[in-house]
Protein backbone atom coordinates (compact mmCIF):
# COMPACT_ATOMS: atom_id res chain seq x y z
CA UNK A 1 0.00 0.00 0.00
CA UNK A 2 1.05 3.23 -0.77
CA UNK A 3 0.30 6.76 1.38
CA UNK A 4 -0.75 10.26 1.00
CA UNK A 5 0.49 12.51 3.85
CA UNK A 6 -1.32 15.57 4.15
CA UNK A 7 -0.24 18.58 6.83
CA UNK A 8 -2.77 21.35 6.88
CA UNK A 9 -1.31 24.40 8.44
CA UNK A 10 -2.30 28.06 9.08
CA UNK A 11 0.16 28.89 6.32
CA UNK A 12 0.16 25.59 3.69
CA UNK A 13 -1.22 22.37 2.79
CA UNK A 14 1.50 19.93 1.82
CA UNK A 15 0.50 16.73 0.04
CA UNK A 16 3.19 14.05 -0.09
CA UNK A 17 3.20 10.82 -1.78
CA UNK A 18 4.98 7.79 0.25
CA UNK A 19 5.65 4.53 -0.77
CA UNK A 20 5.21 1.22 0.83
CA UNK A 21 8.42 1.95 2.96
CA UNK A 22 7.51 5.72 4.18
CA UNK A 23 9.86 7.14 1.73
CA UNK A 24 9.03 10.38 -0.10
CA UNK A 25 8.51 10.62 -3.66
CA UNK A 26 7.05 13.64 -4.37
CA UNK A 27 5.57 16.50 -2.40
CA UNK A 28 3.84 20.02 -2.79
CA UNK A 29 2.02 22.53 -1.53
CA UNK A 30 -1.14 24.64 -2.15
CA UNK A 31 -2.99 27.56 0.21
CA UNK A 32 -3.85 26.48 3.44
CA UNK A 33 -6.99 24.77 4.40
CA UNK A 34 -7.39 26.07 8.18
CA UNK A 35 -11.33 26.46 7.97
CA UNK A 36 -10.51 29.76 10.37
CA UNK A 37 -9.29 31.42 6.94
CA UNK A 38 -10.32 29.30 4.49
CA UNK A 39 -13.52 28.47 5.50
CA UNK A 40 -15.38 24.72 5.35
CA UNK A 41 -16.07 24.98 1.74
CA UNK A 42 -12.72 26.01 1.11
CA UNK A 43 -10.75 23.71 3.47
CA UNK A 44 -12.63 20.80 1.16
CA UNK A 45 -11.78 22.14 -2.04
CA UNK A 46 -8.32 22.35 -1.02
CA UNK A 47 -8.06 18.58 0.37
CA UNK A 48 -9.73 17.37 -3.26
CA UNK A 49 -7.58 19.30 -5.25
CA UNK A 50 -4.64 17.90 -3.40
CA UNK A 51 -5.65 14.64 -3.52
CA UNK A 52 -6.99 14.80 -7.00
CA UNK A 53 -3.74 16.29 -8.07
CA UNK A 54 -1.67 13.36 -6.54
CA UNK A 55 -3.89 10.85 -7.98
CA UNK A 56 -3.07 11.90 -11.35
CA UNK A 57 0.66 11.89 -10.52
CA UNK A 58 -0.11 7.65 -11.37
CA UNK A 59 2.65 7.25 -7.91
CA UNK A 60 -0.20 5.77 -5.73
CA UNK A 61 -1.94 3.70 -7.81
CA UNK A 62 -5.68 2.40 -6.78
CA UNK A 63 -4.61 1.46 -3.16
CA UNK A 64 -3.34 3.90 -0.98
CA UNK A 65 -4.05 4.96 2.46
CA UNK A 66 -4.85 8.91 3.50
CA UNK A 67 -3.16 10.41 6.34
CA UNK A 68 -4.35 14.03 7.49
CA UNK A 69 -2.71 16.54 10.36
CA UNK A 70 -5.41 19.42 9.91
CA UNK A 71 -5.12 22.45 12.59
CA UNK A 72 -8.36 22.71 14.08
CA UNK A 73 -9.57 19.81 13.78
CA UNK A 74 -10.72 18.32 17.46
CA UNK A 75 -11.11 21.70 18.84
CA UNK A 76 -14.91 22.13 18.95
CA UNK A 77 -17.13 19.64 18.27
CA UNK A 78 -18.75 21.48 15.36
CA UNK A 79 -16.16 22.38 14.03
CA UNK A 80 -14.43 18.90 14.43
CA UNK A 81 -18.24 17.34 13.02
CA UNK A 82 -17.98 19.28 9.67
CA UNK A 83 -13.65 18.52 8.91
CA UNK A 84 -14.40 14.60 9.36
CA UNK A 85 -17.67 15.20 7.05
CA UNK A 86 -15.41 17.29 4.23
CA UNK A 87 -12.36 14.41 4.65
CA UNK A 88 -14.57 11.83 3.97
CA UNK A 89 -16.29 12.81 1.17
CA UNK A 90 -12.95 13.53 -0.48
CA UNK A 91 -11.22 10.07 1.00
CA UNK A 92 -14.18 8.49 -0.34
CA UNK A 93 -13.26 4.81 -0.09
CA UNK A 94 -9.81 4.50 0.96
CA UNK A 95 -8.70 4.14 4.28
CA UNK A 96 -7.80 7.89 6.23
CA UNK A 97 -6.30 8.20 9.82
CA UNK A 98 -7.58 11.95 10.68
CA UNK A 99 -5.95 14.00 13.60
CA UNK A 100 -4.87 17.49 14.79
CA UNK A 101 -1.41 18.29 13.20
CA UNK A 102 -0.21 18.47 16.22
CA UNK A 103 -0.42 15.00 16.85
CA UNK A 104 0.51 14.24 13.30
CA UNK A 105 4.00 16.39 14.44
CA UNK A 106 4.38 13.92 17.43
CA UNK A 107 3.88 11.16 15.51
CA UNK A 108 6.03 11.85 12.97
CA UNK A 109 8.97 13.87 14.95
CA UNK A 110 9.23 11.02 17.48
CA UNK A 111 8.38 8.33 15.10
CA UNK A 112 5.31 7.20 17.54
CA UNK A 113 7.58 7.29 20.15
CA UNK A 114 6.50 8.49 24.01
CA UNK A 115 7.63 12.00 24.24
CA UNK A 116 6.47 15.70 23.20
CA UNK A 117 6.59 17.84 20.45
CA UNK A 118 6.12 21.80 20.23
CA UNK A 119 5.30 23.10 16.92
CA UNK A 120 6.23 26.44 16.44
CA UNK A 121 5.10 27.73 12.86
CA UNK A 122 2.17 30.14 12.23
CA UNK A 123 0.65 29.63 15.42
CA UNK A 124 1.74 27.39 18.56
CA UNK A 125 1.20 24.34 20.62
CA UNK A 126 2.86 21.29 22.47
CA UNK A 127 1.72 17.66 22.71
CA UNK A 128 3.04 14.51 24.35
CA UNK A 129 1.99 10.64 24.98
CA UNK A 130 3.15 8.90 27.56
CA UNK A 131 2.29 5.32 27.84
CA UNK A 132 -1.37 5.50 26.28
CA UNK A 133 -2.13 8.70 27.13
CA UNK A 134 -2.03 12.20 25.84
CA UNK A 135 -1.85 15.64 26.38
CA UNK A 136 -1.86 19.23 24.22
CA UNK A 137 -1.20 22.68 25.92
CA UNK A 138 -1.10 26.09 23.97
CA UNK A 139 -2.54 26.17 20.77
CA UNK A 140 -5.23 29.42 21.83
CA UNK A 141 -5.35 30.65 18.63
CA UNK A 142 -3.62 34.06 17.81
CA UNK A 143 -5.79 36.22 19.82
CA UNK A 144 -5.18 34.58 22.74
CA UNK A 145 -1.90 33.00 22.81
CA UNK A 146 -0.11 30.91 19.94
CA UNK A 147 3.33 32.66 22.36
CA UNK A 148 6.33 31.23 20.66
CA UNK A 149 5.00 31.33 17.25
CA UNK A 150 5.57 33.46 13.69
CA UNK A 151 2.45 35.31 14.80
CA UNK A 152 3.87 36.01 18.07
CA UNK A 153 7.60 36.98 17.24
CA UNK A 154 5.88 39.35 14.25
CA UNK A 155 3.79 40.89 16.90
CA UNK A 156 6.76 41.16 18.96
CA UNK A 157 8.83 42.82 16.47
CA UNK A 158 6.74 45.68 15.41
CA UNK A 159 5.91 45.96 19.33
CA UNK A 160 9.78 46.06 19.44
CA UNK A 161 10.13 48.53 16.65
CA UNK A 162 8.15 51.02 18.07
CA UNK A 163 10.34 51.40 21.40
CA UNK A 164 13.67 51.28 19.30
CA UNK A 165 12.03 54.07 17.05
CA UNK A 166 10.77 56.58 19.76
CA UNK A 167 14.30 55.66 22.29
CA UNK A 168 12.75 53.03 25.15
CA UNK A 169 15.42 50.66 23.54
CA UNK A 170 18.56 50.78 21.99
CA UNK A 171 18.12 51.15 17.98
CA UNK A 172 19.21 48.45 16.47
CA UNK A 173 18.93 46.12 13.02
CA UNK A 174 14.67 45.79 13.64
CA UNK A 175 14.32 49.39 12.29
CA UNK A 176 16.02 50.01 9.41
CA UNK A 177 14.49 45.46 8.62
CA UNK A 178 11.02 46.86 9.52
CA UNK A 179 10.99 49.66 7.56
CA UNK A 180 12.56 48.62 4.20
CA UNK A 181 9.99 45.52 4.78
CA UNK A 182 6.91 47.38 5.14
CA UNK A 183 8.05 50.29 2.83
CA UNK A 184 7.58 53.04 5.84
CA UNK A 185 8.23 56.56 5.09
CA UNK A 186 7.57 57.96 8.52
CA UNK A 187 7.82 55.56 11.59
CA UNK A 188 4.45 56.58 12.39
CA UNK A 189 3.35 54.91 9.34
CA UNK A 190 3.27 51.74 10.95
CA UNK A 191 0.14 52.78 13.07
CA UNK A 192 -2.17 52.33 9.54
CA UNK A 193 -0.41 49.33 8.91
CA UNK A 194 -1.65 48.09 12.03
CA UNK A 195 -4.73 49.20 11.78
CA UNK A 196 -4.97 47.52 8.43
CA UNK A 197 -3.21 44.44 9.23
CA UNK A 198 -2.82 43.59 12.94
CA UNK A 199 -5.87 41.28 13.23
CA UNK A 200 -4.28 39.05 9.80
CA UNK A 201 -2.35 35.97 11.37
CA UNK A 202 -0.61 34.99 8.46
CA UNK A 203 0.42 38.90 7.58
CA UNK A 204 1.77 38.99 10.80
CA UNK A 205 3.56 36.03 10.85
CA UNK A 206 5.25 36.73 7.65
CA UNK A 207 7.67 39.40 9.17
CA UNK A 208 8.81 36.63 11.64
CA UNK A 209 11.69 36.17 9.83
CA UNK A 210 13.12 39.77 10.37
CA UNK A 211 13.38 38.66 13.88
CA UNK A 212 16.10 36.36 12.98
CA UNK A 213 18.08 38.75 10.74
CA UNK A 214 17.75 41.27 13.25
CA UNK A 215 18.94 38.64 15.93
CA UNK A 216 22.10 38.09 13.92
CA UNK A 217 22.87 41.46 13.30
CA UNK A 218 23.04 41.90 17.11
CA UNK A 219 20.03 43.80 17.80
CA UNK A 220 19.29 43.40 21.27
CA UNK A 221 15.48 43.36 21.25
CA UNK A 222 15.32 40.42 18.38
CA UNK A 223 17.69 38.69 20.75
CA UNK A 224 15.44 38.98 23.72
CA UNK A 225 12.54 38.36 21.95
CA UNK A 226 13.71 34.65 20.89
CA UNK A 227 14.80 33.72 24.12
CA UNK A 228 11.63 34.97 25.76
CA UNK A 229 9.75 32.40 22.66
CA UNK A 230 12.06 30.13 24.01
CA UNK A 231 11.02 29.91 27.55
CA UNK A 232 7.19 30.09 26.42
CA UNK A 233 7.80 27.02 24.19
CA UNK A 234 9.21 25.39 27.08
CA UNK A 235 6.39 26.40 29.47
CA UNK A 236 3.98 24.13 27.22
CA UNK A 237 6.54 21.35 27.40
CA UNK A 238 7.12 21.70 31.11
CA UNK A 239 2.56 21.49 31.65
CA UNK A 240 2.70 18.12 29.15
CA UNK A 241 5.84 16.74 30.96
CA UNK A 242 4.23 17.82 34.75
CA UNK A 243 1.06 16.59 33.32
CA UNK A 244 1.33 13.01 31.91
CA UNK A 245 4.65 11.78 32.56
CA UNK A 246 5.85 9.75 35.68
CA UNK A 247 7.29 11.59 38.66
CA UNK A 248 10.98 9.86 38.40
CA UNK A 249 14.50 9.98 36.78
CA UNK A 250 13.53 9.16 33.21
CA UNK A 251 14.34 11.15 30.25
CA UNK A 252 12.01 12.84 28.40
CA UNK A 253 12.83 12.99 24.18
CA UNK A 254 11.41 16.94 23.03
CA UNK A 255 11.19 17.81 19.55
CA UNK A 256 10.38 20.16 17.58
CA UNK A 257 8.65 21.02 13.82
CA UNK A 258 7.82 24.86 12.36
CA UNK A 259 9.03 27.54 10.53
CA UNK A 260 10.31 29.17 13.64
CA UNK A 261 12.74 27.43 14.11
CA UNK A 262 14.62 27.97 10.98
CA UNK A 263 16.13 30.31 13.21
CA UNK A 264 18.31 27.51 14.28
CA UNK A 265 20.66 28.28 17.21
CA UNK A 266 19.65 31.34 17.99
CA UNK A 267 16.00 30.02 19.33
CA UNK A 268 16.81 25.99 19.97
CA UNK A 269 20.05 27.64 22.34
CA UNK A 270 17.84 29.07 24.71
CA UNK A 271 14.98 26.05 24.34
CA UNK A 272 17.29 23.84 25.27
CA UNK A 273 18.34 26.20 28.39
CA UNK A 274 15.18 26.94 28.97
CA UNK A 275 13.49 23.15 29.35
CA UNK A 276 13.13 20.95 32.24
CA UNK A 277 16.19 19.11 33.51
CA UNK A 278 14.58 15.94 32.53
CA UNK A 279 14.27 16.94 29.00
CA UNK A 280 16.30 16.34 26.18
CA UNK A 281 16.07 18.45 22.71
CA UNK A 282 16.09 15.57 19.74
CA UNK A 283 16.10 16.53 16.41
CA UNK A 284 12.92 15.31 14.42
CA UNK A 285 12.99 12.19 12.69
CA UNK A 286 10.57 12.52 9.97
CA UNK A 287 9.37 15.72 8.02
CA UNK A 288 5.39 16.21 9.73
CA UNK A 289 3.49 15.07 6.87
CA UNK A 290 4.51 11.78 7.23
CA UNK A 291 2.95 12.14 10.98
CA UNK A 292 -0.71 10.76 10.08
CA UNK A 293 -0.08 8.35 7.84
CA UNK A 294 2.38 6.45 10.71
CA UNK A 295 -0.88 6.11 12.49
CA UNK A 296 -2.60 5.34 9.94
CA UNK A 297 -0.36 2.16 9.17
CA UNK A 298 -0.21 1.56 12.56
CA UNK A 299 -3.58 1.28 12.75
CA UNK A 300 -4.21 -0.94 9.87
CA UNK A 301 -1.32 -2.79 10.59
CA UNK A 302 -3.55 -3.76 14.39
CA UNK A 303 -6.45 -4.75 12.75
CA UNK A 304 -5.03 -7.10 10.24
CA UNK A 305 -3.32 -8.68 13.34
CA UNK A 306 -6.51 -9.07 15.09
Amino acid sequence: MRWLGIDGGGTKTAFTIYDEGMHALERFELGTCHYAQAGFEGMERVLAEGVARTAGTGLLGSDFGIGLGICGYGEGAEATRRIREAVGRVAGEHPFELVNDVEAAWAAGLDLADGVVIIAGTGSIAYGACAGRAMRCGGWDYELGDEGSGGWLGKELLFAFTRESDGRAPAGAILDLVREELDLTDDFDLIAFAQKHMAERGRIAALAPLVTRAAEAGDACARDILERAAREEAAMIDAVVRGIFAEDDSIVPVTYIGGTFKAGRLLLDSLEQALPERCRLVAPVHEPDVGACLLLRRRLDKAGAA
